[in-house]
């Protein structure tokens, strides 16, 4: 009985559990967390210059919100401003959805110059 309750609490324990991985650009520079809610979701590749941190991927229990939100999470942890080229995939055997991409920072916008006349 005792195998049985313990067995079931591991199980429950992993079908409630989120799956997230980030594998940093080698050099990658450190910068300061940001929020989530500002993270920007790209399936392609902005105009906007950056510069990449990492490949990052989630897969969580539910729906594809529930995915992106907790990886823009992650991301605002390590202070990225976007996730580019994400893509997400669906898992039939648990019910989950991944979603994986690539961290990475901004560049400023570069100021135009003002002619003096």
């Amino acid at each position: 009985m005792k195998t049985r309750a313990i067995t079931l609490l591991i199980l429950i324990t992993l079908l409630n559990s989120c799956f997230y991985a980030y594998y940093p650009q080698t050099g990658s520079t450190t910068y300061r967390p940001t929020q989530p809610e500002f993270i920007e979701i790209y399936s392609g590749v902005p105009e906007q210059e950056y510069v990449v941190m990492g490949s990052i991927a989630a897969d969580v229990i539910g729906d594809a919100d529930a995915s992106v939100n907790h990886l823009k999470k992650k991301a605002a942890e390590m202070g990225a401003d976007a996730i580019i080229k994400v893509q997400i995939t669906t898992s039939s055997t648990c019910g989950g959805t991944g979603v994986s991409g690539v961290a990475v920072k901004m560049k400023p916008k570069a100021v135009a110059e003002v002619q003096v006349q």
